[in-house]
């Protein structure tokens, strides 16, 4: 009688030690929070310090009779290529800045159109972007809806529009040679940046 309880006992045990396995199988520890894996949008204060509603981008043939009307740049139309790279570009950023060097900028991106001075009033800021303080970003055909800080980068969503170009200067929370920044339209296409900083100054 002793013997078939024990034997009772051990087919029970052994029926619980398999349960217990199966379940352990069937139903596992769950994974770690994702949670905590996730980057929270962190909205990065800017501002727009100049902006134009007007603006027009020079066609190919008026971009090269303007740059060869400046002595500086040369013949024009024997390195095409270098100069016309700049009007694929609709995003600038910028991580450090220099008089002659924003003149350039701004001539070979093709917003020597506007008229006056007033594209130069962002000026008094840039000093800050040298120190790493800000950053400054070109929009060209777009306008700027929100920059978020997301993970290790800005990202920065706009719009399309038909005319115009913003300067804009935004709060930096990071301190890399060029601005780890990603743009995006409302529809999630991303643009490209042609970036300019301290390695690629001058070029």
């Amino acid at each position: 009688m002793k013997l078939l309880k024990l034997v009772s006992m051990f087919l029970l045990t052994g029926a619980f030690v398999s349960a217990q396995t199966i379940i352990s199988i069937t139903f596992p520890q769950p994974a770690a929070s994702q949670s905590t894996n996730r980057s929270k949008a962190i909205e990065v204060p800017f501002k727009v310090c100049y902006s134009s509603e007007i603006w027009v981008r020079p066609t190919k043939a008026e971009q090269i009779k303007f740059l060869l009307s400046k002595k500086r740049y040369g013949d024009v139309t024997k390195e095409p290529e270098r100069y016309e790279r700049w009007l694929r570009y609709n995003i600038f950023s910028f991580t450090i800045f220099g008089g002659s060097a924003f003149a350039d900028y701004h001539y070979l991106a093709g917003l020597w159109t506007p008229i006056g001075n007033r594209v130069w009033q962002c000026g008094e800021s840039r000093h800050k972007i040298n120190t790493g303080e800000i950053a400054e970003v070109w929009v060209l055909l777009y306008k700027v809806i929100s920059i978020n800080w997301v993970g290790n980068h800005y990202l920065m969503v706009v719009k399309p529009t038909e005319k115009g170009f913003q300067y804009i200067q935004l709060s930096r929370r990071e301190h890399q040679d060029s601005l780890p920044l990603k743009v995006v339209t409302e529809d999630g296409s991303e643009m490209k940046v042609l970036p300019f900083s301290p390695k690629s100054f001058g070029s």
